[in-house]
């Protein structure tokens, strides 16, 4: 009697039954003087997860199809600490403590992230206690223009050292780790550090978080890489087209913004103060791009005429410019040099004299 051959259909289903053992993970978390009773993995991929913690740990248990992926876990409204862990088959191993905070551990990606965490950790509490000094010099009354600035230079300082560590980091890191400590530089990298980002991580193509940075290296190169920049035609106040190409042989500051911008119009007095000394004698134009709906048209004449900004003023309530321009938040500049080339992004407020030491570097 010929036996049916059923080595092969075992050997394909211990294949089947490995394969999909190598792609799930168990995450663990245990938790010490935590804020409430329930955890949130929210793997933004799928959909999010909710736990109770019984005696202080939780397990999430799950399958993935590729990996590494980045991730979220933490403790929902209203504490919603929370903390960045990678995805990735294998026992991950979460802690939590009221004074220490999250520590990740189990997976080799999730082991090394915790690593650079750990390095960029004393310098994260130099970032805050700055940026809390400046902010508390600021709300002061009467505000006091030069402790704000002593406060700001203080805190540039401070966040310049820590870009250079995580950027020292990311070189030494072409593995997803690294991946995941690039993602908060790339909305103000320039394109250079940008390619070098695309590079570094290729292998990780398939990755959306990769993905978010070839598009961003993508804009910077057109906008802020010497490159002639895309033109735009757009209304002024009084209804005439006003287009970027009529200021060619200038040095252009394009500052996005809208009305209820709080910082776009705290701003504003700074430019006032760079725009009456340079527009001569440096050969100098700002033009603030207004991203305003139709239904703030009078409310974006009033803030014009309120906040005392007398240069180019358009208006682009589609949006169009500044998507094209990679704009994520405002206020946003760009500038650009009298041969019509973008040469600096610059995000977020910034002192009077921070705005100057960002432009004096290029306009001279």
């Amino acid at each position: 009697m010929k036996v049916p051959n059923i080595i092969p259909a075992l050997a394909i289903l211990l294949i089947l039954s490995s394969c999909q053992q190598s792609n799930e993970y168990n995450i663990t978390v245990t938790v010490t003087d935590g804020p409430d009773s329930l955890m949130v993995h929210n793997n933004w991929y799928t959909s999010s997860d909710t736990l109770l913690l019984l005696d202080g740990t939780c397990t999430f248990t799950g399958v993935i199809d590729t990996f590494p992926k980045l991730v979220s876990l933490g403790f929902p409204y209203p504490s919603q600490e929370r903390t960045r862990i990678i995805l990735e088959p294998g026992d991950i191993d979460i802690t939590y403590s009221k004074d220490g905070g999250y520590k990740l551990g189990g997976t080799k990606n999730n082991i090394i992230l915790q690593e650079l965490f750990d390095e960029l950790k004393p310098l994260e509490k130099e970032v805050k206690a700055a940026w809390k000094l400046w902010s508390n010099t600021y709300k002061e009354e009467p505000r006091s223009k030069g402790k704000c600035e002593a406060a700001w230079i203080i805190q540039e300082k401070v966040k310049k050292r820590k870009t250079e560590l995580t950027r020292k980091l990311i070189k030494e890191n072409p593995n997803y780790a690294g991946l995941v400590i690039t993602l908060p530089l790339v909305r103000t990298e320039n394109a250079e550090n940008l390619d070098f980002y695309v590079k570094h991580f290729k292998e990780f193509a398939l990755d959306k978080r990769y993905q978010s940075i070839v598009k961003q290296y993508e804009i910077a190169d057109k906008t802020t890489n010497g490159k002639p920049v895309p033109g735009f035609s757009y209304p002024n106040p009084d209804g005439a087209l006003v287009s970027l190409s009529d200021f060619k042989g200038k040095w252009v500051l394009l500052d996005f913004w809208y009305v209820d911008c709080p910082w776009c119009r705290k701003l504003t007095p700074h430019l006032i103060n760079i725009y009456d000394e340079w527009k001569d004698s440096k050969n100098f134009e700002i033009i603030s791009v207004s991203v305003d709906k139709p239904k703030n048209y009078e409310r974006w004449l009033e803030a014009i005429e309120h906040d005392g900004a007398i240069w180019t003023q358009v208006n682009d309530s589609t949006k169009t410019y500044p998507l094209e321009y990679g704009i994520t938040g405002y206020p946003t500049l760009i500038l650009i040099d009298p041969e019509g080339n973008g040469v600096r992004k610059i995000v977020g407020y910034q002192e009077e004299g921070g705005m100057r030491r960002i432009l004096e570097e290029y306009i001279k």
